[in-house]
């Protein structure tokens, strides 16, 4: 895969300023988070496959693809109650938005935006250059 210039070699991966922040369930005595835990894990981890991915064939990514695919649509619920699979379920949801990422205008799910190159709209384009990560009130995650 070819990354677009603008971006750089991991791409672009903000946390969506437009989104809003969901509140805590508490769920059997204790609070998840579910989604604050899979942004923070998105965040540190698509950036790594989307640099992974750029030098990749189609090949390659095709099988990468089907993989996670498969792995999520198996082991999902692993991902978000746990279970033997919850490991490589949340690698197969970050392969796959590393993928989509590369796709016109990205991608955003989670709460998380990704994408490779430049486009309207992209939230990455309304944070400082160089500022952290920023939750959907505004401040850092």
């Amino acid at each position: 895969m070819t990354v677009r210039k603008g971006h750089g070699p991991s791409g672009c991966v903000v946390l969506d300023p437009d989104r809003p922040r969901p509140s805590r369930v508490r769920r059997g005595g204790r609070d998840d988070d579910f989604d604050g835990r899979v942004q923070l894990y998105l965040i540190g981890v698509v950036p790594l496959v989307i640099a992974e991915l750029r030098n990749a064939g189609i090949g390659e990514v095709v099988r990468l693809r089907v993989e996670a695919v498969h792995e999520l649509g198996s082991h999902g619920d692993d991902l978000q109650y746990g279970g033997r699979h919850q490991e490589s379920s949340r690698r197969a949801l970050a392969t796959a938005i590393g993928i989509l990422a590369h796709a016109d205008g990205g991608v955003t799910a989670f709460g998380v935006h990704a994408c490779t190159g430049p486009h309207e709209g992209c939230p990455g384009a309304r944070l400082p250059v160089g500022s952290p990560a920023t939750s959907g009130d505004g401040g850092p995650i």
